[in-house]
């Protein structure tokens, strides 16, 4: 039987995006509008509730996202760490027909994020001891930092409110497959703002939805509760980010920066 936890009201946090078109899916589902969408159902509500606090009690996940930068194509990968609030990728543009290409490592917490620029070779297992540059990450203004802030808050210490998902305007906007799992399409509550409170769980990327109108988050969950693949519009542009996430049963070895308050 899935563990419960003390609930508390839904956070503008169930705002998690992902664009990554692999594994059968060839994006977000289309956004219809909210009247045409049955509400939740209680059991669906659950699968929705749990997917955050899935991925917390694993520890750690692994991560492969496309982020819209404008003008670019560019991929990161790496690892999370949803206890510790922590990451370490690669950054990496993949501009088709680019004069140049460029390789950094990352390593982030809720509120810093250090880069390794210009790295070559794989990446290593463990961050570099030295030559990182440091700064605040940015999320009202660059699509990167909203980016590194979000897959941080895709766990949580404890489900959300189902009871409130149910009356709030999150939808069931497809069933698909990720590697052969089959898969429940959610869209978020349209009053997740996008990730737009500015709290450590919700940083500020874009307008809020107005109340009753699709959320501009989608999240592909299992049957068990676990987060697959999670996209969000970023910005005010509303281009997708999209992650794939796989859960792993232990966090990472070293955490990559120190933990955030």
């Amino acid at each position: 039987m899935t563990p419960r936890a003390p609930r508390r009201p839904v956070r503008a946090a169930l705002l998690l995006a992902v664009l990554l078109a692999s594994a059968g899916c060839t994006g977000p589902a289309a956004d219809q509008p909210a009247e045409e969408r049955a509400l939740l159902t209680e059991q669906q509500a659950e699968l929705l509730a749990l997917a955050r606090f899935t991925n917390y009690r694993s520890a750690a996940g692994t991560v492969s996202a496309t982020i819209p930068v404008p003008g670019r194509t560019v991929r990161l990968d790496g690892r999370l760490d949803w206890r510790a609030h922590t990451g370490y990728a690669e950054l990496r543009d993949e501009t088709p027909g680019a004069a140049t290409h460029w390789r950094h490592l990352l390593r982030w917490n809720r509120t810093t994020v250090s880069a390794r620029f210009n790295w070559t070779g794989p990446r290593p297992d463990e961050p570099p001891a030295d030559g990182w540059s440091e700064r605040l990450l940015q999320p009202r203004s660059a699509t990167v930092d909203s980016t590194l802030i979000l897959l941080l808050s895709l766990g949580s210490d404890r489900p959300e409110n189902a009871q409130l998902l149910v009356r709030s305007s999150a939808r069931v906007v497809g069933h698909e497959k990720i590697s052969g799992a089959p898969v429940t399409v959610f869209s978020g509550p349209g009053t997740d703002t996008d990730a737009g409170t500015g709290t450590r769980d919700a940083p500020a990327t874009a307008a809020p939805s107005a109340p009753g109108t699709p959320g501009r988050t989608r999240y592909w969950i299992d049957a068990d509760g676990g987060l697959r693949r999670f996209a969000a519009r970023l910005g005010g542009s509303g281009a997708w980010m999209t992650a794939d996430i796989s859960r792993q049963p232990t966090p990472p070895t070293a955490p990559a920066v120190p933990a955030a308050p």
